[in-house]
């Protein structure tokens, strides 16, 4: 397999020393590793979105076709991450690595900006899969039980994030987690969305000590859900994202370029069945409650 792009992070962790894991789960497009701490380390099929600590790798078949199993060893050090007994040595020096990190993204246009990104995620989410995802939530629409089961949750999580009622917040975060089919249950991507833009929001408009309580709502929403889904949470407290939504934040943020955040938003959406949906959907969260409670 070769490294075809790499987490910054992963690729500072594997040259700062040595370290021993397993294999933790193998899925057709990424293989996640458990090294001991909080997060899982990824390996993923180059055709998807690069994510936090993980590597994108080129691959002629399904992961599970490479011989890599659960509980397989697997160590991380100098440069390289291997997985013996499947034969799997990436050299992830070789892959150009990408920042994934919101706070590395220049912040030139503010209301604007948000409000252009607000009603292009809400046009996009109008295709999205209403019987799954929670898209109607924005969108609008009758929406399904999961909608009806969150909305009076996310409810309490915005209220509590208005008032800055910290506590209360990250009590409602860990109501809202876990629920949804899937790796990722789609409750754990909204809020990953939802973090991931206060992240941003609350620098732009230089709240800091609020922005520094992000981590406290998506720790306790990753003790109410399962460790892939919880990683990615931990991932967006850190203000750490995927490439299409640190693409999609940058185009706007950045250059307030419509047709580029329009090619993130597609990228995004194409993530899971309903994630990049659900993602966005807790992105309009936060742009409407910082920008005064817009409604569609």
């Amino acid at each position: 397999m070769r490294a075809t792009a790499v987490c910054q992070r992963l690729l500072d962790l594997s040259l700062s020393r040595s370290r021993s894991g397993t294999v933790h789960s193998v899925f057709d497009h990424a293989v996640n590793l458990e090294f001991g701490f909080r997060g899982l380390i990824g390996l993923i099929a180059q055709d998807k979105a690069l994510t936090p600590y993980a590597v994108l790798v080129r691959t002629s078949a399904p992961f599970p076709q490479t011989g890599v199993r659960t509980s397989m060893a697997a160590y991380l050090g100098e440069g390289m991450l291997i997985i013996p007994d499947a034969q799997i040595e990436i050299d992830l020096s070789s892959a150009p690595p990408s920042e994934l990190s919101l706070d590395a993204i220049e912040l030139r246009y503010g209301t604007e900006a948000e409000e252009t990104l607000s009603a292009l995620i809400l046009e996009a989410l109008k295709s999205a899969d209403a019987e799954m995802s929670l898209a109607p939530l924005i969108s609008g629409g009758d929406g399904n039980h999961y909608t009806r089961f969150l909305a009076p949750r996310l409810e309490r999580l915005t209220y509590a994030v208005s008032l800055g009622a910290w506590e209360e917040a990250a009590l409602a975060a860990a109501d809202c987690a876990g629920c949804g089919m899937g790796l990722t249950p789609s409750s754990d991507d909204l809020l990953a969305g939802y973090f991931s833009a206060l992240h941003l929001l609350f620098r732009a408009k230089n709240r800091i000590e609020a922005k520094a309580l992000i981590p406290r709502m998506a720790h306790a929403a990753t003790e109410r859900t399962n460790r892939i889904s919880g990683t990615f949470l931990l991932h967006s407290g850190m203000a750490l994202a995927n490439a299409a939504i640190c693409d999609l934040f940058r185009a706007m943020f950045t250059f307030m370029d419509k047709a580029s955040a329009n090619r993130a938003i597609e990228r995004t959406l194409a993530i899971g069945s309903t994630s990049g949906a659900d993602m966005l959907a807790g992105i309009v969260l936060a742009l409407w409650q910082q920008i005064g409670g817009i409604t569609p």
